[in-house]
């Protein structure tokens, strides 16, 4: 969501001592959401988490959603509140700690990847005036993602040329699938439905690999620690029942040969 011009600070008495804050300083990061955010919040915090997972180690990859993207400081009231973001080749610890906002002028980095989760009283700005907005900004990628149908699709993904949005290529697997891939990131954006219910997944595009949150790795993890150790349990078992079995032959050897 775009925020309203700020207006500029009143101008000081000649006899008051008042520290000049800057304009940007002065903005929410954390704006009120629309009425119609349920509709939106899942997906975006599901996609965004399996994002944040996949660069959790890179000290210089920033991951936000629903924060403030400052595009031009000298012009009050440019800012933009993308659904979520990526950017590469920031500092992205002192951004998280010691910034209210991303600031493109301050870090001289557009983000790499835009998304955009549709709900009814938000489709018709990201279709319009924020896609137009991220490409002025040259954001590299746009991704618009819908479950209820107010896009019109439920999948697109653009990539920016020459200064404007190219999709890229939406493709359709034997399931019914359909699938569009992310050059920024590597990473495969897929829309399935299930009992008429539209869901998002995520995969590696090099491995194929399907790309999980830090909660799910964090279970599977803790899956496959408890079947390695059952797994172990299983065989000192056998071992242990092996080696009676062994002594009890032994014994019975003797007893023959006594």
């Amino acid at each position: 969501m775009t925020t309203a011009r700020t207006k500029a600070p009143s101008a000081p008495l000649a006899d008051d001592v008042v520290e000049e804050v800057p304009w940007y300083e002065l903005i929410n990061d954390s704006p009120e959401p629309p009425e119609d955010a349920m509709q939106q919040a899942s997906i975006i915090h599901y996609v965004m988490a399996i994002l944040r997972a996949r660069y959790k180690n890179d000290p210089t990859t920033l991951w936000s959603n629903q924060t403030n993207v400052i595009y031009d400081s000298e012009v009050p009231g440019s800012v933009i509140v993308p659904d979520g973001y990526i950017v590469f080749g920031v500092d992205a610890r002192t951004i998280e700690t010691e910034r209210r906002s991303y600031r493109i002028d301050e870090w001289g980095v557009a983000p790499a990847f835009v998304l955009e989760v549709a709900s009814e009283s938000t489709a018709h700005r990201d279709l319009g005036e924020k896609r137009e907005l991220y490409a002025r900004m040259r954001a590299q990628e746009y991704w618009r993602l819908d479950r209820h149908g107010f896009y019109g699709e439920p999948l697109v993904g653009e990539r920016l040329v020459d200064g404007e949005y190219v999709r890229f290529p939406l493709h359709t697997d034997a399931n019914g699938d359909e699938w569009s891939r992310s050059e920024v990131l590597g990473v495969d954006f897929c829309h399935r439905v299930e009992d008429g219910i539209s869901w998002f997944l995520l995969r590696d595009s090099a491995t194929g690999e399907w790309l999980a949150d830090l909660s799910e790795e964090i279970e599977a993890h803790a899956d496959t620690e408890a079947a390695r150790l059952a797994e172990r349990e299983a065989r000192l078992a056998a071992e242990a029942r092996n080696r009676e079995l062994e002594a009890e032959l032994e014994r019975l050897h003797r007893q023959s040969n006594a």
